[in-house]
């Protein structure tokens, strides 16, 4: 289901008047829901020279799934950012609890087999609010979403680029690992880099480079992607 309707002016429509033309893009509001998942996004934008249309303004995300065999995943998610020419700026929040679920098949002595499921990636976020520049995370931050939790200790430019230390946490799975020294520990590193981009020798090769938000049922394009700070690493570190 598709609706639009013209909302207001890139400039806020102050120079409207009599004699006077009106300047900026005519902002425009569509919603679009997808009848597969119930997924609605409401977004503001333009239409360029080209007709093609560029995210500015106001934008929101939201869906809700029972848990249901048939699916992986299930619960609610709202998220609320802000466009600018189609790239993501200011503050993103995010209230969420969802889960990613898994068939567990055991078998129970005197009754067979028996199939659960069982949570793998659990999503719980509670007017979580994120920093974003042009995509990027900003500022610093610390931010648990599933198995993983992103920490950024120092600041990152106007650049986009971390000047400290940026560390990937993962979840630990104790029964799963091979490292002593992790046994007991509720979050394990998964990668971590010293970075300075004013002495540096060379960009990290990141294992993860954003963070997704949205129902990963729907496509791509349809889902949140901040991009984690370019991190190039300190000549300190080597």
């Amino acid at each position: 289901m598709l609706f639009a309707a013209a909302s207001s002016y890139a400039d806020g429509g102050k120079n409207r008047g009599k004699d006077k033309p009106i300047s900026g893009p005519k902002i425009l509001v569509e919603e679009f829901k997808d009848r597969n998942t119930g997924c609605v996004i409401t977004y503001e934008y333009y239409k360029n020279s080209e007709g093609r249309k560029i995210l500015h303004g106001k934008y929101k995300r939201q869906w809700s799934l029972p848990k249901d065999e048939r699916s992986k995943w299930s619960g609610r998610e709202v998220i609320t950012a802000t466009f600018v020419e189609n790239r993501l700026n200011g503050v993103v929040t995010i209230n969420c609890e969802k889960y990613k679920w898994q068939r567990k098949s055991e078998f129970i002595k005197g009754k067979g087999r028996k199939v659960t499921l069982v949570p793998v990636e659990t999503y719980i976020a509670n007017n979580l609010k994120l920093t974003v520049k042009n995509d990027t995370l900003a500022g610093t931050f610390n931010i648990e979403l599933g198995n993983l939790k992103y920490e950024a200790m120092g600041k990152v430019n106007e650049a986009g680029e971390m000047q400290g230390k940026y560390t990937l946490y993962r979840k630990n799975a104790t029964e799963q690992t091979n490292n002593p020294r992790n046994i007991g520990q509720d979050w394990v590193i998964e990668e971590q880099y010293l970075c300075d981009p004013e002495y540096t020798y060379k960009d990290a090769i990141p294992k993860v480079t954003e963070v997704i938000l949205g129902y990963p049922g729907t496509s791509r394009g349809e889902q949140i992607r901040i991009k984690i700070p370019r991190l190039r690493l300190s000549i300190s570190s080597k």
